[in-house]
């Protein structure tokens, strides 16, 4: 089912609508989740927490063309009030830089088991050494394969501003030489 349709009929009430929902995206939201901060059960508890909110304002909400990058805005508002919520002297909206723990693993790249040990060892270094909110937007976009308008709701940044970070941050990997490596992992061009 179309995700438009799908979101409609959650709307009007369906909670088979909203089964699929979860079912069709949890697995995206959960690892999005872990990628924004590593505290399994902040995750569970903000997924939890999500769509219960979704199911009961379910009346107040528009309609989406697109769910998952909603979804992943809203897992990432639940993540930051619920880290509030731990530690009341941070300001998580102001200094999200200090938030967001994305992090690259050999895990993100099993599925390519013709790249070896040492050549996946540099990449997961080069990638660990851009800025956060670099990680997130590349994750995002390569990773999850969301464009540049999905990328900036997500993160509450100007298209531009995902771009040029997206962009600072491919020059990094390029300066180690392991943008290309990226390029074969996602078969997705740049812009």
């Amino acid at each position: 089912m179309e995700n438009k349709k799908l979101w409609e009929k959650y709307l009007s009430g369906d909670k088979e609508a909203l089964s699929i929902i979860f079912r069709v995206f949890f697995d995206d939201l959960y690892n999005y989740g872990l990628r924004l901060t590593r505290k399994s059960e902040i995750v569970k508890d903000s997924l939890q927490d999500m769509f219960l909110k979704l199911w009961k304002n379910r009346a107040n909400l528009r309609i989406v063309d697109n769910i998952k990058p909603y979804l992943f805005k809203a897992l990432r508002r639940h993540i930051i009030s619920n880290l509030k919520g731990e530690n009341h002297f941070v300001n998580y909206e102001q200094q999200p830089e200090e938030l967001f723990q994305i992090e690259f693993s050999h895990e993100d790249f099993l599925i390519n088991r013709n790249i070896d040990f040492e050549t996946r060892e540099n990449l997961i270094k080069a990638l660990n050494k851009l800025t956060k909110r670099q990680r997130e937007a590349i994750y995002l976009r390569y990773f999850e394969e969301m464009d540049f308008t999905s990328i900036s709701e997500i993160m509450s940044m100007k298209i531009q501003s995902v771009r040029n970070s997206i962009h600072r941050g491919l020059l990094v990997l390029r300066e180690i030489k392991i943008v290309l490596l990226i390029f074969l992992l996602t078969n997705i061009s740049c812009y």
